[in-house]
């Protein structure tokens, strides 16, 4: 018998008793978007956790913390020599450092201005690091700066009417500047004044330092964050130290004790805020990660991270994945009592089957193809019902956070997330199901006796 009489035979024989089949397929088509579905919830929230790890960050990279001192409990800073050690280590791409002034700078433009954050980097390092712009270039000479995504919400006027502004005129509530005190004008390619301030003979100085935006920085992957400073070079940073005669423009006031002067001024090597390793690819973070360790340094590596959120997802998936399995268990009794019933039913046809050199081998494969095909149509209705069921849930989850918690997320919110393998996997978990449910009917059908069944004694 050819596949396709095999096929035609198994519908003649499914269309005889259409409303079994179909609770069958039913019973089915449920199991299997149980099983989606619950599986679905394990790998939605693993996906939305490691996203949320992953905002801002890269996965080659090995956050720099400090290194172990002499005396126990001590923490060094990360100095210049450190960030030699780690540009000869075999595997890393680059090394990107943050310096941080020591100084409240005041930065203008036009008539606006704000004390900000400044920090020194070093380019070329950024740029191999991976350093993002949101509009400009980067920098090519010394007094050429980079600006955070929100500097310019961060300046204000400096006078309303010829009048001094109050910060609290200035401010809403949460902080920030008022809309209408904010600089709305050009940014790129103006010039903007970096004020620093030393004590000396007396009084406060100030030296300023003009510098030329030609560069914004991509906006933060979290929306809390605000960047709002100022990323300038090591020969700007030379000139306020010049200044200040201090290490990183550190200010000293008259008001100061003898040994804080002292610990000031005898500082010489300049100790970096943040340092990151970037390896060439992942898959040499680990070693990396090992290496550095050994060296006393205190290190953070999302890859880490990634370890143990995976591990605790993977067993929670695994049981989600168990409850699922219950329904197709279920549903696999289904099936075993419909094709029970089919091969009493047809065994006057088994007994023809038989007569006419039917082999019992090609009598338990039609069994088995009709018991697959139930497994294989549920499989495609429960596909499609868990799909729709993973749709929903997504898109009802923000009403029910707002409802129930009153609070709105920023940041979507996806609880079921079907990859497909999942799917792949479930159809194939079904349609074996069916198979292991149809192989005790399918051999009884092949031990009928020809002659009783023609008798239609059973």
């Amino acid at each position: 018998m050819k596949w396709k009489d095999k096929r035609k035979f198994i519908h003649q024989n499914m269309k005889k008793n259409k409303s079994r089949v179909f609770m069958t397929t039913l019973a089915t088509a449920i199991g299997c978007a149980f099983l989606i579905v619950l599986a679905s919830v394990g790998f939605g929230a693993q996906r939305f956790i490691v996203h949320d790890l992953l905002q801002d960050r890269s996965l080659t990279s090995i956050e720099i913390h400090g290194k172990k001192a002499e005396e126990e409990g001590d923490v060094q800073g990360i100095t210049n020599k450190d960030i030699e050690n780690f540009e000869q280590l075999d595997h890393v791409k680059a090394v990107s450092r943050k310096l941080v002034l020591q100084n409240p700078a005041k930065i203008k433009l036009d008539d606006f201005q704000s004390e900000l954050p400044v920090s020194v980097v070093d380019y070329p390092s950024e740029i191999k690091a991976g350093f993002k712009l949101d509009k400009g270039r980067m920098p090519e000479t010394k007094n050429e700066v980079v600006v955070g995504y929100h500097f310019k919400s961060a300046l204000h006027s400096a006078k309303l009417n010829g009048e001094e502004l109050n910060e609290a005129d200035i401010l809403d509530e949460s902080g920030e500047v008022k809309e209408q005190y904010q600089y709305q004008g050009k940014l790129l390619g103006k010039q903007i004044e970096m004020q620093v301030r030393q004590w000396k003979s007396g009084s406060m100085k100030t030296k300023t330092i003009p510098l030329k935006v030609v560069g914004v920085r991509e906006e933060p992957a979290k929306d809390w964050e605000q960047d709002n400073g100022v990323l300038i070079s090591k020969e700007v940073l030379n000139q306020v130290e010049k200044f200040t005669g201090t290490p990183l423009g550190a200010v000293i006031t008259p008001d100061m004790s003898s040994e804080e002067k002292q610990h000031i001024e005898g500082l010489k090597d300049r100790t970096y805020n943040g340092v990151n390793v970037i390896a060439d690819d992942m898959e040499s973070v680990d070693a990396l990660s090992s290496q550095l360790k050994g060296k006393g340094y205190y290190i953070y590596s999302v890859t880490e991270e990634l370890e143990q959120v995976n591990l605790v997802f993977a067993v929670v998936k695994i049981g989600l994945g168990l409850i699922g399995l219950i329904a197709l268990v279920i549903a696999s009794i289904g099936i075993y009592n419909t094709m029970s019933m089919a091969v009493t039913e047809r065994t006057h046809d088994i007994g023809i089957m038989k007569a006419i050199g039917g082999k019992p081998q090609l009598i338990r494969n039609i069994f088995l193809m009709e018991s697959s095909y139930i497994g294989f149509m549920g499989a495609v209705v429960g596909v499609a019902a868990a799909y729709l069921v993973s749709f929903g849930v997504n898109q009802l989850m923000p009403v029910v956070i707002k409802q129930v918690f009153d609070q709105t997320s920023e940041q979507a919110i996806q609880l079921s997330y079907i990859p497909p393998y999942l799917v792949l996997i479930c159809v194939a978990i079904s349609i074996g199901t069916a198979i292991l449910s149809g192989i005790k009917p399918a051999n009884k059908a092949t031990r009928i006796d020809v002659l009783s069944a023609l008798r239609r004694d059973i």
